[in-house]
C-alpha cells in the first residue's frame, strides 16, 4: 500500500517533486521546440487518434499517488520535506524581463581578500545580483552555482550558497588544498525564471511525456503514460509493487492493460512559454552565465601548520 511504502521511503516525495523540477530546470531549450504533443499519443495500427480535445479543456490531471491518505505523522513529514525545498518567491507575481537578473551586471567579492589562508579555512563571498537597468535587485530566488578550482592540480569543490533575499548572497568554501584558488561563480536561472519553472511544475506535470505500446495479435495500440495524466480518460495502473513508485498509461481502447509491449520517451509539450517568459531562457543571456568578480578572483592558500 501507500501508507506502507512511505514509512519504508519517506523521501520519496520530496525526490519526485525535485525530479519533476529538475527534467524542465536542465531542459529549458525543449519548453519550446517543435515536438508531438503529448495530446495525441494514442495510436492504433500506426493510425493516430487527437485527444487534444479533452486535454486541452482539462487541467487538472490525474495523479494517482495523490489519492492515497496518508497519516498524521506522514502528513507532518511530507509538510517538513516540502519547506525544506521551498523556493523564494518575488515580492510581485509578474516582473518585467528589465527588471530581472541581469547576470552581466551583476558581480561578486572576496571578502578579506588579501586575508591569510590556510588549508581548513572558510572563505567568503559576497555576492550582489542587479538587472538589466543596472540597479540593485531586492528579492532573491536566483538560482546560483559557485566553486573553488585549480586548473593545473585538476583539484575542485562547491560552495555553500546563502539567499539573504534581498539580492545579496553570500557563499561559502572550504579551502582544502595549498596553492593558488580560483573562484568562478554563474547564474543558472535567475529568480524570474525559477517562477515559471515552479508554475510549470504545477500546472503541466505532463509536459514531458513517454508511451508505452500495447499489442495482441495484429493489432496495437500506444498510449501516453506518466506520473500524472491530465483529462478524466480511463488510466492503467502500472506502479511499482515493489517500491511504490507510481505510473499511468492512458487504457488503450480495444486492448487490456496486460497487453503493454514496451515503454519509451515520448517527447516534449511546446508552446508552454509566453512571449515574455520566454526572455528568462536565453542560452546565451541569462542561462548558465558567468558572474564576474569586481576585484580579485583568487587567493594563496598555505598548508595546515602541524603542531
Amino acid at each position: 500500500s501507500w501508507d506502507h511504502f512511505l514509512a519504508k521511503h519517506p523521501l520519496f516525495i520530496v525526490f519526485h517533486l525535485i525530479a519533476q523540477f529538475q527534467v524542465i530546470f536542465f531542459s529549458p531549450q525543449h519548453l519550446d521546440d517543435d515536438t508531438v504533443s503529448g495530446s495525441n499519443w494514442i495510436t492504433e495500427n500506426n493510425v493516430q487518434h487527437s485527444l487534444s480535445q479533452t486535454t486541452r479543456t482539462t487541467r487538472k490531471p490525474y495523479c494517482g499517488y495523490k489519492q492515497q491518505t496518508l497519516s498524521r505523522r506522514e502528513q507532518a513529514e511530507q509538510e517538513s520535506l516540502l519547506a525544506a525545498i521551498q523556493w523564494p518567491k518575488p515580492p510581485d507575481g509578474k516582473i518585467a524581463f528589465v527588471q530581472s537578473t541581469d547576470p552581466a551586471r551583476s558581480d561578486f567579492v572576496i571578502v578579506k581578500p588579501s586575508g591569510f589562508f590556510k588549508v581548513g579555512d572558510q572563505l567568503e563571498l559576497l555576492v550582489r545580483m542587479r538587472d538589466y537597468q543596472g540597479k540593485p535587485k531586492r528579492y532573491g530566488g536566483d538560482y546560483l552555482q559557485a566553486r573553488i578550482h585549480s586548473p593545473l592540480l585538476k583539484a575542485g569543490a562547491t560552495g555553500r550558497i546563502v539567499d539573504c533575499r534581498n539580492g545579496l548572497y553570500k557563499v561559502f568554501f572550504t579551502l582544502l588544498w595549498p596553492g593558488e584558488v580560483e573562484v568562478s561563480v554563474s547564474l543558472v536561472h535567475p529568480s524570474e525564471a525559477i517562477q515559471v519553472l515552479l508554475r510549470l511544475r504545477e500546472e503541466r506535470p505532463d509536459r514531458v511525456y513517454f508511451k508505452s505500446s500495447f499489442k495482441s495479435g495484429r493489432y496495437s495500440e500506444t498510449t501516453e503514460c506518466n506520473v500524472c495524466l491530465p483529462g478524466d480518460l480511463p488510466v492503467c495502473n502500472f506502479t511499482d509493487l515493489y517500491t511504490g513508485e507510481p505510473w499511468f498509461c492512458y487504457k488503450p481502447r480495444k486492448l487490456s492493460c496486460a497487453s503493454r509491449i514496451s515503454h519509451a520517451k515520448g517527447g516534449y509539450q511546446k508552446g508552454l512559454l509566453t512571449h515574455e517568459e520566454s526572455l528568462f531562457f536565453q542560452s546565451d543571456v541569462n542561462i548558465k552565465r558567468p558572474i564576474l568578480s569586481s576585484g580579485p578572483d583568487s587567493v594563496i592558500v598555505k598548508p595546515k601548520a602541524f603542531t
